[in-house]
């Protein structure tokens, strides 16, 4: 059987993060940071009937408030870094989930659910310990790694790791971080120490490294990228089009050429599919 990739950002900014990653059977989300109303309505517009669980990148509210609400109504195991649940459980945060539905994952350790392998990887943000996630469809099992689809999803990060490169070298598709405007970042309403916190190297990139990370990567002989999304923009010190402009400015200077978009801030976007023909 050869291996299929679905990849829906079901929204993607300050105001809440949730990506949907499919294959021929399993169905997950990175991110639950909208209600679970929402959830279940973008699930719906996809046509997406059920998941098999939900892996959280870091405790943020607009990345997990909605991962226990849903776990709790459909019995989904919440996949997080072992200092994330410690915070969960101190705080509250996303309310009780089931003993046997915490599911601990350790950065470069893969998992497989279903026919998906999932694998966190550590980004640099000023949370307790963030990740993103690697994914990989894995067909009938094969180790044959040219029959698979990847996916990476990569925001909340101050800065590019080595790490960061080689996983987004070797995805097909991708949701990566473009918050913000530097020039509207300095300029917009934000105290000076909030401004420095997202500029700084645990915080969040910029439209500028988001274009030069992908004109770097689309360089590497072996880059697998089809599409890239950009997302994470900021409310007050981003638009859409600013971050679309700034990143294929950066692209077409350098001679690369990839298909980018911006994720929708409050619905899904389009849906991306990845198949063997």
């Amino acid at each position: 059987m050869k291996s299929e990739m679905k990849f829906c950002p079901l929204a993607s900014g300050s105001s809440g993060n949730c990506v949907y990653i499919g294959s021929k059977e399993t169905h997950l989300l990175i991110d639950a940071g909208l209600s679970g109303k929402r959830i279940e309505t973008a699930m719906t517009t996809i046509k997406v009937p059920h998941l098999n669980g939900i892996f959280i990148t870091h405790e943020h509210s607009d990345h997990a408030s909605g991962a226990g609400i849903m776990s709790r109504r459909f019995g989904l195991p919440v996949f997080a870094t072992p200092k994330t649940w410690r915070y969960f459980q101190r705080h509250g945060t996303i309310g009780k989930v089931a003993d046997d539905l915490q599911r601990i994952v350790e950065p470069n350790v893969p998992i497989k659910i279903g026919d998906m392998e999932v694998t966190p990887f550590e980004i640099p943000h000023d949370a307790s310990q963030p990740v993103g996630y690697y994914l990989r469809s894995i067909g009938d099992g094969s180790v044959d790694d040219s029959t698979s689809f990847k996916a990476a999803v990569a925001t909340d990060m101050g800065y590019v790791t080595d790490t960061v490169r080689a996983i987004l070298r070797d995805a097909h598709v991708m949701l990566i971080e473009s918050n913000h405007d530097v020039e509207m970042l300095e300029n917009g309403s934000y105290p000076r120490m909030l401004k420095d916190r997202v500029k700084g190297s645990r915080g969040h990139l910029s439209n500028v490294a988001a274009g030069a990370l992908l004109a770097e990567i689309a360089t590497y002989e072996h880059c697998n990228c089809r599409h890239v999304f950009l997302g994470h923009l900021s409310e007050e010190n981003n638009r859409p089009m600013i971050a679309l402009d700034t990143v294929e400015s950066i692209l077409e200077a350098n001679g690369v050429q990839l298909k980018v978009s911006v994720a929708e801030r409050h619905e899904p976007s389009e849906m991306v599919e990845l198949v063997h023909k």
